[in-house]
C-alpha cells in the first residue's frame, strides 16, 4: 500500500511539473492548419542550391509535424537565407582540422486570404560543426552533410514555433 502511494506521488509530482514548465503535447486535430504551401526561398548567399536543401527539409520537417504540403493551402512559408559562415574551430599541423557552419534565414507565414505575412523569429544562427583533416573530397562531403545537418535543424525550429507559438501570435507584422 505504501509503494503505491510512493508511485502515485511521484508520478503526480513528475505532472505537476511538466505542466508548469509549459510542457504541453499536441495532437494532430490541435494543429493551427493541417496543410501548408511552401512559396519563394530566397538564397541571398554565394554558397549554390542551398534554397533547394532548406525546402527538402521544411517539406521532411512538416511532413514529420503531421502537416501536408499542398500549393493551395491557406498558409505559405517564405524564407531568405541571408548569412552562411565556414569558421576553422582548431587545426593540426598548421591546417584547420574542425569547422563550423554557421546559418542565417528570415521566415515569413503569409496568410494567402489575407494578404498579411507574419515574420517569425527563430532564435540564432543554426551551427553544425564537422572534422576533416584529409583531402580536399572528405572537406567537402563533411561540410555539405554538416550544411544539411544546420538546415535541418532551423526547419525543425521553424516548425516548432509555428505550432507551438502561431495561435498566440495574432498581430501581423506587415501587408504583403
Amino acid at each position: 500500500m505504501r509503494k503505491s502511494i510512493y508511485v502515485f506521488a511521484f508520478f503526480f509530482s513528475v505532472l505537476i511539473l511538466l505542466d508548469g514548465c509549459g510542457y504541453a503535447v499536441r495532437g494532430k486535430a490541435e494543429l493551427p492548419f493541417d496543410s501548408i504551401a511552401l512559396g519563394r526561398i530566397e538564397n541571398q548567399t554565394l554558397e549554390p542550391k542551398l534554397q533547394d536543401k532548406l525546402n527538402r527539409a521544411l517539406a521532411e520537417t512538416f511532413n514529420a509535424y503531421g502537416v501536408t504540403l499542398s500549393s493551395s493551402a491557406k498558409y505559405r512559408i517564405e524564407a531568405d537565407i541571408t548569412k552562411i559562415t565556414l569558421t576553422a574551430l582548431s587545426e593540426q599541423e598548421l591546417t584547420a582540422s574542425e569547422y563550423e557552419i554557421s546559418i542565417l534565414a528570415d521566415f515569413r507565414l503569409v496568410d494567402t486570404e489575407k494578404s498579411i505575412a507574419n515574420k517569425i523569429g527563430v532564435a540564432s544562427p543554426f551551427r553544425a560543426a564537422f572534422t576533416a583533416v584529409s583531402p580536399l573530397e572528405n572537406l567537402t562531403a563533411q561540410k555539405e552533410l554538416a550544411m544539411e545537418r544546420a538546415l535541418k535543424n532551423l526547419a525543425e525550429e521553424l516548425a516548432r514555433r509555428i505550432v507551438y507559438e502561431f495561435p498566440a501570435k495574432p498581430g501581423p507584422d506587415k501587408k504583403k
